[in-house]
């Protein structure tokens, strides 16, 4: 492989890990009391707080991630000397139609002390935001603007005619761009 080509493919892998987000996590005690959080998962409380209330609160554990913790803490208590950590764990997803934010919360039990058990909340966003996932789709398939275009209104979950509609072209030239025999006319 030349060196440009590793140049390219290499500039291509950074530019997909620059757009990737990493989970954000929090570490509670099983009373509930808030030991660390990192930055990104202050910022998926305050969307979540968003989803709940319509208003961001920064600075608050969302009620839902609360009530996700009183489940695990209530399971360390049942079953504290439980070394499955699939049985001390829940699941949640937490949705408004356009984000979605998954939320595990895993018991850490203290098998010497159960008092001194802890939870660890992992939050991701599971729903990517249409931006970096077009870019992406653009720089990596060599897409136009209208395809660009196309594309976006397919994540929407528009049908192909909603599409040449919105886009004021035949449902055929949908058709044709989709499949990469032509574009759509400007």
């Amino acid at each position: 492989m030349d060196k440009s080509n590793t140049s390219h493919t290499n500039s291509e892998h950074q530019a997909m890990a620059d757009e990737h987000v990493s989970p954000g996590f929090l570490i509670l005690s099983s009373s509930l009391k808030l030991l660390f959080r990192d930055e990104q998962s202050w910022k998926l409380c305050g969307l979540i707080n968003k989803i709940e209330q319509g208003k961001a609160a920064t600075g608050v554990i969302p009620h839902a991630v609360l009530q996700i913790c009183a489940q695990v803490a209530q399971m360390l208590k049942s079953a504290p000397n439980s070394k499955d950590l699939d049985d001390l764990q829940v699941k949640h997803l937490i949705s408004d139609g356009h984000t979605q934010i998954l939320v595990l919360a895993i018991g850490l039990p203290d098998v010497k002390d159960h008092t001194r058990s802890e939870i660890l909340v992992l939050l991701e966003e599971v729903s990517r935001p249409l931006e970096p996932l077009l870019r992406s789709a653009k720089r990596r398939f060599q897409l136009t603007e209208r395809e660009v275009n196309v594309v976006q209104h397919l994540l929407k979950g528009m049908t192909n005619k909603e599409i040449a509609n919105e886009m004021g072209v035949t449902r055929t030239a949908i058709l044709l761009a989709i499949s990469g025999v032509i574009t759509p006319a400007s």
